[in-house]
């Protein structure tokens, strides 16, 4: 009876020991074959998330970078338009010392310039008012034909630089068409720092 106990103990010992066993054995082997690939697939899956990410932040940028590449180019564009209308205070003076001379051109008699506003009259801005770019205003008064006159306005305003005639004012001296007195107001533009265009 005794052996018999044994005898089963010891199988049933033999079975729990074997299928011990088989579980050490089929742990490691999964611990060794199993679980790196299953390590290596997540971290894979990982990198192709940041991956993605990184993409469509990548997407983002580059339509920011060329949102702000256009802006730029108006920008500059701009700018260009803007640096070619106006006058430096060189030019400014050179406009209107040859006036007289352009007027003559045309066939009209220049009698009197006065200077209205701007740098060119010896009006300064006020300090809260200092900007770079500055409105010169000057009254011209002629004499000359209409044909003449109408010379005269298309040669001062044929030019890159922005001329604007503000008021004119045409008189007949007598009964006769010829000659007629012209008074007219003309604004230029003049840039103070030509520096504010350096950095185009």
């Amino acid at each position: 009876m005794l052996m018999n106990t044994l005898t089963k103990s010891t199988r049933s010992s033999r079975i729990a020991f074997s299928a011990a066993i088989i579980i050490i054995v089929a742990a490691a082997a999964y611990n060794w074959m199993v679980a790196p690939h299953t390590r290596y697939l997540h971290a894979a899956h990982q990198y192709e998330l940041m991956i993605g990410d990184m993409a469509r932040k990548n997407k983002i940028m580059k339509a920011n970078e060329t949102a702000r590449k256009k802006e730029i180019e108006k920008l500059q564009a701009e700018l260009a338009g803007v640096q070619s209308a106006v006058f430096t205070t060189y030019e400014a003076r050179k406009f209107f010392s040859n006036i007289e001379a352009v007027c003559n051109a045309a066939g009209c008699l220049v009698y009197s310039i006065n200077f209205l506003s701007g740098d060119l009259a010896g009006v300064q801005a006020s300090v809260e008012d200092d900007s770079q770019i500055v409105e010169n205003s000057a009254a011209v008064s002629f004499v000359g034909s209409y044909g003449n006159i109408i010379s005269f306005l298309s040669k001062i305003t044929d030019r890159p630089q922005k001329v604007v005639i503000r008021s004119l004012k045409i008189v007949a001296f007598g009964k006769k068409a010829d000659p007629l007195e012209c008074e007219i107001v003309i604004t230029i533009y003049t840039v103070r720092d030509r520096e504010i265009f350096a950095n185009e």
